[in-house]
């Protein structure tokens, strides 16, 4: 009886430590976002514009989502912040994320850039290390970021 307790709480607490884990993207999951949304635009840049901004197309997974900015830094493809100037993106440490987006952005490379961010699908408040993926696709830059675990 006691065995069968103690394997009822081990499988109970893996469950819900897999639930907790689930909503984070991990980098691969990002790549093959950002590998997908690249695809698109190369095909048909508005409509993989309105697929990021909408969602649709599978481009909300737990917590990723990919995003576009025109050459001026202004998002033209993101799930919230359409109009939003990248290039004045500050994190917490002082870094201009946005600048740095626009200075290894690179077409046919993906390359990296770390920041602070609190995660905005929580509640959570404490800034965590954000890693986004950044490319250049035509005149965009795209990227799409994940959470450091």
């Amino acid at each position: 009886m006691k065995f069968i307790k103690i394997t009822l709480c081990a499988i109970f607490f893996l469950a819900c430590n897999k639930s907790f884990t689930v909503e984070y993207g991990t980098e691969e999951e990002a790549e093959m976002m950002l590998n997908r949304a690249v695809n698109l635009m190369k095909f048909d840049e508005m409509y993989a514009l309105e697929q990021m901004t909408e969602g649709g197309g599978g481009f909300i997974i737990k917590d990723l989502y990919p995003f576009c900015a025109n050459s001026k830094g202004i998002l033209v493809g993101h799930p919230v912040n359409v109009g939003f100037n990248v290039l004045d993106f500050v994190d917490s440490d002082g870094k201009n994320v946005g600048e740095e987006f626009f200075k290894i952005a690179e077409k046919n490379k993906i390359n990296k850039v770390s920041y602070k961010l609190a995660r905005i699908t929580t509640d959570e408040k404490n800034e965590l290390e954000k890693i986004a993926l950044v490319t250049k696709v035509k005149k965009y830059i795209c990227a799409v970021g994940f959470y450091k675990q």
